[in-house]
């Protein structure tokens, strides 16, 4: 299996317990996590911007990401972060895109790649595995 979380779910699960944190670390157990460099870099921009006053949130965050498979970054379209993740994943092969974005959920199934919500994903990974 394998599992490409958007930057906002990396983001929930490093800032606040719960469902994302969960689903990063037991995916990280599985060895399923991927992720890209853009990821990293969208995560540093709002982690420094929003969320300063959590000091061992970056570290946090760099951590666990480390530990994920790293894909090539997708280019195009330049103008949406949100399409290149989603087709880096795809090109990678994920079996399945985690997001919290209603607009990229909408989207539905990539080919064999499902894009779901993390209550979704832990449904399917979790509870049915």
């Amino acid at each position: 299996m394998k599992v490409f979380l958007d930057t906002n779910v990396w983001l929930s699960a490093t800032v606040f317990s719960g469902l994302c944190e969960a689903l990063v670390m037991e995916c990280h157990q599985r060895d399923w996590l991927l992720t890209t460099p853009l990821v990293r870099q969208e995560a540093h921009a709002v982690l420094d911007r929003k969320f300063a006053q959590v000091l061992q949130a970056r570290a946090l965050f760099d951590a666990i990401w480390s530990e994920a498979a790293c894909v090539v970054d997708v280019a195009e379209p330049a103008d949406d972060n949100n399409a290149r993740l989603v087709k880096a994943a795809l090109a990678a092969g994920a079996d399945v895109f985690v997001t919290g974005d209603r607009r990229v959920l909408g989207w539905g199934a990539q080919g064999a790649m499902q894009i779901l919500s993390p209550r979704d994903a832990w449904m399917l990974l979790m509870v049915d595995a």
